[in-house]
């Protein structure tokens, strides 16, 4: 019963005594009397007559505790039918909880056939109406549910993440260390690794070559929804690579759990020994040798191993994919678009390159590493045609000869001689 119930309940209570509130014990008697013959029309419960003693009841609480105590008192067990012992609600709270997917009727049926429901069972409406008023079984699909998961073999899957270390110098600069990992599922080895001063696609794409040449190419990639991570270049170099590149749902780090294992990892036993003041190169270098001799080499709490070991037990029935330096090369080149002058040139990052006259006024591909942006390509329906050069206009100029003049005309002390 809720409180606006209440509430009309004891405004009709007190409607019944007000007239008697100032008088006299005998005339209370006879007006109670005549009250008691009469039928009342009750919120909640209806027409219905009440006695003497009840009506007196009535009048006793609201001297005592005023228009509050009109009210009907809330049920000790509110939410729960009379039926419903302690031992049985926490018994259905319990497969509530364990399946949570279930429907009522199949929890129904579940708890007849356990013969759970006592005797003679609670009925289907009332379990339901039990479960609803609690919320022990949630009409919509959980969002946080997984399961415990291992690829069955090396390149099957590869998790990849940044995290985030100490400041360390390069050249002049104090910088923040960035560490890009990869780490292989099945193994749990770090295939691809390197400390960088940002988290950009290029710090992506350097540690992913180097991982796709040492390791192969895998099969999936788990990644977040990062910048870095979410960038056409990652998406088109996947696709062309035919990895199949999947994405976290948003601020879901558990589902990346054995990469923050292995992040937490570093920090308590590799960062925690790093110097103040070690150089981007340096830590680079000690993070190298942390993996070879110490990390590889110890038995893995999750897989009750060495990754090492089981890196190689597995290579040696898995298939692995390679790719060439030049495929890698191809398919992580950054790619733009211009239009070419009429002087068959373009202007690209602030400068003017030079490109083929059979290239005037059409829109042109141009490509270049992403690390290397004054290398670049020309492209002609996917289709490398060339490298392409900054303008050089001295040169072009000793090269330069004038249109619409016949090559048998001279010219002579300011006459033309033909």
């Amino acid at each position: 019963m809720d409180e606006e119930i209440r509430e009309k309940i004891a405004l009709k209570r007190y409607q019944v005594i007000s007239p008697v509130l100032a008088e006299p014990a005998r005339a209370q008697n006879e007006y109670f009397r005549k009250q008691a013959n009469i039928e009342h029309s009750f919120p909640h419960y209806g027409i219905k007559k009440f006695s003497v003693s009840t009506m007196k009841s009535w009048l006793r609480t609201y001297r005592n505790e005023g228009f509050g105590g009109l009210k009907p008192n809330a049920r000790s067990d509110k939410g729960r039918p009379r039926r419903f012992d302690e031992l049985l609600i926490h018994t259905i709270a319990v497969k509530c909880k364990a399946y949570p997917y279930w429907t009522i009727q199949k929890l129904y049926e579940h708890l007849l056939e356990q013969e759970l429901l006592g005797t003679p069972p609670v009925h289907y409406n009332t379990l339901r109406r039990m479960i609803k008023d609690n919320g022990l079984l949630s009409t919509k699909d959980r969002t946080d549910v997984r399961k415990a998961y291992e690829a069955e073999s090396v390149n099957d899957l590869w998790v990849c993440d940044f995290m985030h270390g100490p400041r360390v110098q390069t050249g002049k600069k104090s910088v923040k260390a960035i560490l890009c990992a990869i780490i292989d599922d099945h193994s749990r080895m770090v295939v691809g690794h390197a400390f960088n001063a940002s988290e950009t696609i290029s710090s992506l794409t350097i540690v992913l070559k180097e991982a796709f040449m040492s390791y192969g190419i895998p099969k999936r990639l788990y990644v977040d929804n990062g910048p870095s991570f979410s960038s056409d270049l990652l998406v088109r170099a996947c696709a062309m690579a035919g990895i199949s590149l999947t994405h976290s749902k948003p601020y879901d780090s558990p589902s990346r759990g054995k990469i923050e294992r292995l992040f937490r990892t570093v920090r308590d036993r590799f960062l925690s020994g790093v110097q103040n003041g070690i150089s981007l190169e340096e830590i680079n270098e000690a993070f190298w040798l942390w993996l070879k001799e110490d990390y590889h080499h110890k038995i893995h709490t999750g897989i009750k191993e060495r990754p090492i070991d089981r890196y190689n037990v597995s290579l040696e029935k898995a298939s692995i994919r390679r790719l060439s330096k030049s495929e890698l090369d191809e398919i992580f080149l950054m790619r733009h678009e211009r239009v070419v002058n009429n002087d068959s040139t373009i202007s690209f990052k602030g400068a003017i390159y030079e490109v083929p006259t059979a290239y005037i006024r059409q829109r042109i591909e141009i490509r270049h590493p992403i690390d290397d942006p004054d290398d670049l390509y020309l492209y002609d329906n996917n289709i490398r045609v060339g490298s392409i050069k900054l303008v050089d206009k001295k040169e072009n100029a000793r090269t330069f000869r004038p249109q619409n003049i016949p090559t048998n005309i001279s010219f002579h002390k300011g006459r033309v001689q033909p």
